[in-house]
């Protein structure tokens, strides 16, 4: 499945976390992406996004974002 083709948050929740525990953290970002557009506060995702970013200021604002 690709992340365009992805209808519920719930849904793309499970696509990102198997993308990204096969090492996808690409299509794993994009569909926390699209989860983050359409619920910003929901903290399983921010705590997935911090495992896509490079950065170590990136994951410290990812982990900010978790209420």
């Amino acid at each position: 499945m690709a992340p365009n083709n992805l209808t519920s948050i719930e849904e793309a929740m499970e696509y990102a976390i198997e993308s990204i525990a096969r090492g996808d953290t690409y299509n794993g970002k994009a569909a926390l992406s699209w989860v983050l557009r359409q619920s910003p506060s929901l903290p399983e995702a921010w705590i997935w996004m911090a495992c896509c970013v490079d950065s170590e200021d990136q994951k410290r604002d990812c982990y900010r974002r978790i209420s």
